[in-house]
């Protein structure tokens, strides 16, 4: 069979049905496929070679395998060699460890163009049987072996078969160790891995989150990389396709991550750090909007490496309709963004019918832009009270008198009666940007002043709410506004309505009260608002792929039905507001009715807006019309810490549907970022607060449980855990769907079990694993233990 050369990665289909060692190529071929020869009457074994050598130094990634179907799987393999153009590999896939029983043995080409992967859809397997494969490379006459790779398919569709799985995500490798894939090694019958993103990182070593003290690295292509920060707090993001290479190389460095590969298929998905933090369709947010960060290359870049490195069936995601089992499928530049589809389905047995979904390609903006001046005035007393009449039919839409006394005064600065404060605010406004442009994107003083200058003109206009102008107002010196005879703003008289800062926004640039830490009851008013001007607001997964998750769930017959969700669908609040259910604890509950807490934090708050939470109204539905409608189950991870979440019975079956999520396997905790974004806003907004905020640390799973006991959230947390790291698996049959939590601390009498690797010490780590499990059976949760 004949192919030739395409730039582009694709993967090239092998059937077992044929043993033959023949000249089929890899990695490259026309868009035009050839077909698959005629296999013969019976499988010829072909004998396996003769003095096979340790290949670890041509192999660096070892090997992989994924997306199992009952007839296919896809196997992954990288060479290495620096002389080398185009490499020819040889590979062998039997049913036996020893390669006495081999089924495929092709010589495959691995191309420069692609940094020499390879991948390949082998066919015409057996159903849920374990195979064994390897690729060799013979270099100077020597034949250089990887390491044995074990691969297993899915039980056929109309199979009675249990399964069982683990799901992860998270795994920050700069400063860290993957531990906790130790638990995953401890359990051989594990069937496959879900990974539900944040495969890489694509920082060298982000101050805010990354560990630059342990283990790390640096980006040989540093031109073709992103500065960010400055000084010595400068670090890179990836955004040359050597720099999303060199990520996946380096992370596949580590020796537990590669045994994962070796021992088990992975199915994978996205999320953002695959391409950058917090990140929407091609735009990332590393500035908070201090810079424009929207980059179609990067993203083509991101997209086409995590299809070189993953193995993972893009050819069949992109067009569901293709015949597996026949030649190659052309794929192009065309199927990258803004055209990219990844999310794909699969059936094991007649118990489990997993649905992988992508959270990131097509979602919009977040609602409250991270550059949003915070005094802007979205919604003014005419809108919020005409929003407020209809509330009842807008899901989530809380316009209790708490909620409307949360309503800000403002003022119209353009009025003739604000002339001289305009202009000492433009004045005052065009310094705080230029000191902000200076230290987020690094511009010097006179760029700096004429961009600050710019926007402070842009944004001193209009409704402005009087809260942020007085809080400017009084920065200004006193000999200045005695000049201009300038006071703060009485909000006597003032209309009141809904601003940024009301939202939780305080500064101009900044993730605080944009992604993180959102005032939950004026932002589902605000997020219901604008979904009824513009409905593709919160429109995350797409019109294509909603219509493809509703019609592939309502049509499934599986007794599980269950979603992979890079993101979370457990709601994440902290609820301090005098609305609040009782913990139960007199001490907390002292300090929350005290002056120890800020009027301004006595609020519920979104901790994390940049997951379902920040599309509120789109969650409501999609949880009640599809999810608990056909009793659906989400795994889910991304938000490093661990919930069990109940939704709302569905109004149109009964049917509740049911979230799993797992912590990460590396990166920071959750419970580490509130703490970390307490502080942020106690620093700048109540320092005084800051040591009554971190006396709430050993109280955030409580709080966050309780905050969903209120009658207005539709989702109950049965379990929560900021803290810990792990993973989570799942055991699904006939009767029951369970899912094991493996948890542990970050530090423990004094040992981090993250910073510290126990690749050595398995035993000790795994002994001070904690486990918890959870049971969905005829149709009601039990904690088990």
């Amino acid at each position: 069979m004949s192919y030739t050369r395409r730039k582009f990665l694709s993967t090239i289909v092998v059937s077992a049905s044929a043993v033959a060692l023949g000249g089929l190529a890899g990695c490259g071929g026309s868009s035009n496929s050839s077909p698959a020869p005629t296999p013969p009457p019976a499988p010829t074994p072909t004998p396996k070679p003769t003095g096979l050598q340790p290949g670890a130094q041509f192999f660096p990634q070892s090997l992989m395998s994924g997306d199992p179907k009952p007839d296919s799987v896809i196997l992954w393999t990288r060479v290495e060699d620096m002389a080398a153009d185009d490499i020819k590999v040889q590979l062998q896939v039997a049913t036996d460890k020893e390669f006495t029983d081999i089924r495929v043995d092709e010589m495959l080409n691995a191309y420069k163009d692609n940094d020499h992967c390879l991948k390949v859809r082998v066919t015409d397997l057996d159903p849920y049987t374990t195979y064994y494969y390897r690729f060799v490379y013979i270099n100077d006459e020597v034949q250089y072996v990887t390491n044995v790779g074990r691969t297993k398919t899915a039980p056929e569709t109309s199979a009675d078969q249990a399964v069982k799985f683990a799901f992860v995500s998270c795994q920050d490798y700069v400063g860290r160790f993957y531990n906790a894939y130790l638990s995953v090694l401890n359990q051989p019958e594990l069937d496959f891995v879900v990974h539900l993103g944040d495969y890489i990182y694509e920082t060298t070593g982000d101050p805010e989150f990354q560990n630059v003290d342990g283990r790390s690295f640096e980006f040989s292509d540093t031109d073709g990389a992103i500065k960010i920060g400055q000084g010595d707090k400068a670090y890179y993001s990836a955004q040359s396709m050597s720099n999303y290479r060199e990520l996946y190389k380096t992370y596949r460095s580590d020796e537990v991550l590669r045994e994962v590969h070796e021992n088990f298929p992975m199915i994978a998905i996205w999320d953002d750090h695959e391409f950058s933090d917090d990140s929407w369709q091609n735009v990332a947010t590393t500035t908070d909007g201090a810079s424009d960060e929207k980059n179609l290359q990067r993203k083509q870049n991101s997209e086409r490496v995590y299809f070189e490195y993953m193995p993972i069936d893009h050819e069949y995601a992109s067009d569901k309709t293709v015949d597996l089992g026949k030649g190659e499928l052309a794929i192009s530049e065309d199927h990258l963004f803004p055209n990219t589809t990844i999310y794909r389905d699969f059936d094991f047995g007649k118990h489990v019918k997993l649905l992988m979904t992508d959270f990131r390609t097509h979602r919009p903006d977040h609602l409250i832009p991270e550059d949003a001046f915070p005094g802007t005035v979205v919604m003014d007393q005419a809108t919020t009270s005409a929003v407020i009449a209809q509330a009842k039919s807008i899901p989530l839409a809380n316009a209790t008198a708490f909620v409307q006394a949360t309503f800000m005064a403002y003022i119209d600065i353009d009025a003739p009666q604000y002339n001289v404060l305009k202009t000492v605010l433009t004045d005052v406004v065009a310094g705080l940007y230029k000191a902000d442009y200076m230290s987020i994107v690094g511009d010097d003083a006179k760029t700096a002043s004429t961009k600050g200058a710019a926007m402070a003109t842009k944004v001193v206009s209009g409704k402005l709410v009087i809260n942020y102008l007085n809080e400017i107002i009084k920065q200004i010196p006193a000999s200045l506004k005695a000049v201009y005879n300038l006071d703060v703003i009485s909000s006597d008289g003032l209309e009141r309505g809904i601003g940024y800062m009301t939202l939780g926004k305080a500064a101009l640039f900044s993730k605080l009260g944009s992604r993180y830490m959102v005032v939950k009851d004026v932002f589902d008013l605000y997020a219901g608002y604008k979904a009824s001007i513009d409905p593709q607001s919160q429109n995350a997964f797409g019109d294509k792929q909603t219509a493809w998750l509703s019609q592939q769930v309502m049509t499934s017959t599986a007794t599980w039905k269950v979603m992979g969700s890079s993101v979370s669908f457990a709601p994440l609040i902290f609820d301090l507001s005098s609305d609040r259910v009782s913990t139960g604890i007199p001490q907390l509950e002292g300090m929350f009715d005290s002056d120890a807490i800020p009027a301004l934090f006595k609020n519920r708050f979104y901790v994390n807006a940049d997951h379902w939470d920040g599309f509120p109204q789109a969650k409501a539905k999609l949880t009640n019309d599809l999810l608990s409608a056909a009793g659906v189950i989400t795994l889910s991870g991304d938000v490093h810490s661990s919930y069990v979440s109940e939704h709302a019975p569905s109004s149109i079956t009964g049917l509740r549907s049911y979230g799993f999520t797992a912590s990460s396997i590396s990166s920071g905790t959750q419970g580490t970022f509130i703490d970390d974004a307490l502080q942020g806003l106690a620093s700048s907004l109540a320092p005084e607060s800051a040591a009554t905020f971190k006396a709430l640390n050993p109280f955030f799973n409580l709080l966050t449980q309780t905050a969903t006991t209120r009658s207005d959230v539709p989702t109950t947390l049965k379990m929560s855990e900021l803290w810990k790291h792990g993973i989570g698996v799942v055991t699904a049959d006939s009767d029951s769907f369970t899912v094991d939590f493996h948890q542990f601390p970050t530090t423990s009498d004094d040992v981090n079990y993250v910073t510290t690797s126990f690749y050595d010490k398995r035993d000790d780590f795994l002994g001070m694993v904690e486990t918890s499990q959870y049971q969905l059976k005829g149709g009601a949760l039990t904690k088990v233990s």
